[in-house]
């Protein structure tokens, strides 16, 4: 919402303390809805639509591939994503992101089965640029895509790993108004996030009652909230932690402070690498499970992401050695989703692990297993014999 109003009146953070906490990709959805003062039950109401096309997206993705009842089931399993509908309503960007990535999966694949429309290609890398400047991160999933698909482009005959390579490279073009933008106003190139080395800090944390979740300043530093005694009470202890480190950045800048959280953070690393493994294998119950968070009390929520994210898993872990045994047969674009949604796992474990980021996962896996069990593995049910009198 603030970028929003930033830029209402012209600018999209302070040049004089620029503060890249999240990319323009959200805040340019809210700018009409902020610039008109319109009630902000209308732009929840839009994650609901987004949300809607993204399943339309994904339902026709499976339909390049498979049987429309097929498809259609599958499409109502991910419409029903506890952790998609519960975070739906709320005025967070992965409405949006999970409309996007169903967007470019789409145009992904279907440009590499209509032998390579233009209109696809085109499509796919705008969905592509607009989610990056919806999650930055992505920025950075691309460029090792890219890596990987130049090793595949020489040392592989094929065209396809070029053409996709071409599709990632037209993206990223895409966001070079913003790659501008974020250079003109930090005076490093890349540069797209001011809050990386708030979370590598929390991810590295060295105390062992602590998980490596991410907590915001204001809890650090003590300040109250209204009706929050008892979880300000549980705080202490984090507070104690921190609190002294904390107070020490207060007056510094906001690139200055995310440089000197980084410097804190590799430096948590290299000290206590056993804690950082024990805080990475946390953030990966995270990222699935909503499970260990530091200082928390667990409740019955915590199903809503077991269950469905543990069906996922178990299918994936059950379906992996056919898979690869008989990878020939999976299409290539469709191995090529899995691999870029794996490389987004694999980078969010590394900075913060969370359930709402798993939902951008979840498509291109469903797109994986659905096909795989429909084309891979044929199910007979044996007859009962007769016993002989």
């Amino acid at each position: 919402m603030a970028y929003a109003e930033n830029l209402t009146q012209g600018f999209y953070t302070s040049p004089d303390n620029p503060d890249l906490s999240n990319g323009p990709g959200y805040p340019l959805v809210l700018l009409p809805f902020v610039a008109l003062d319109v009630n902000l039950m209308i732009p929840n109401i839009i994650n609901g639509i987004f949300v809607f096309l993204g399943i339309l997206f994904f339902y026709k993705s499976l339909r390049l591939y498979l049987k429309p009842k097929i498809a259609l089931i599958s499409s109502y399993v991910l419409g029903l994503y506890p952790p998609l509908l519960h975070f739906m309503p709320d005025l967070l960007s992965e409405s949006l992101s999970f409309f996007l990535i169903n967007g470019f999966i789409f145009h992904f694949c279907s440009f590499h089965l209509k032998k390579n429309n233009p209109k696809n290609g085109v499509l796919a890398s705008l969905f592509l640029g607009f989610l990056v400047l919806t999650k930055v991160i992505f920025f950075h999933v691309v460029v090792v895509s890219m890596t990987m698909l130049v090793l595949m482009s020489v040392f592989k005959k094929s065209q396809r790993p070029k053409w996709s390579l071409l599709i990632l490279t037209v993206g990223i073009l895409f966001t070079t108004p913003f790659l501008v933008y974020a250079y003109k106003v930090t005076n490093k190139p890349f540069y797209l996030g001011t809050r990386g080395g708030e979370l590598l800090y929390h991810r590295s944390t060295p105390f062992e009652n602590e998980y490596g979740n991410w907590f915001s300043a204001d809890r650090i530093l003590g300040v109250r909230f209204e009706g929050d005694s008892e979880e300000y009470q549980r705080l202490e202890k984090l507070r104690l932690n921190h609190g002294e480190f904390y107070q020490r950045l207060q007056p510094l800048s906001n690139m200055e402070r995310d440089s000197a959280l980084k410097v804190k953070a590799i430096e948590n690393m290299k000290k206590y690498p056993i804690k950082y493994l024990k805080n990475t294998m946390a953030s990966t119950g995270r990222l699935f499970f909503n499970i260990p968070n530091s200082y928390k009390n667990q409740g019955l929520q915590t199903y809503g992401y077991l269950i469905p994210n543990g069906i996922i898993l178990v299918f994936l872990v059950l379906i992996a050695r056919t898979a690869i045994l008989e990878r020939s047969r999976i299409p290539f674009e469709i191995k090529s989703v899995v691999i870029f949604v794996l490389i987004y796992g694999f980078g969010i474990i590394l900075l913060l692990g969370k359930p709402r980021y798993f939902i951008m996962m979840v498509p291109g896996l469903i797109l994986f297993l659905v096909y795989s069990y429909s084309k891979l593995l044929k199910i007979n049910l044996l007859k009962k014999e007769k016993k002989s009198v």
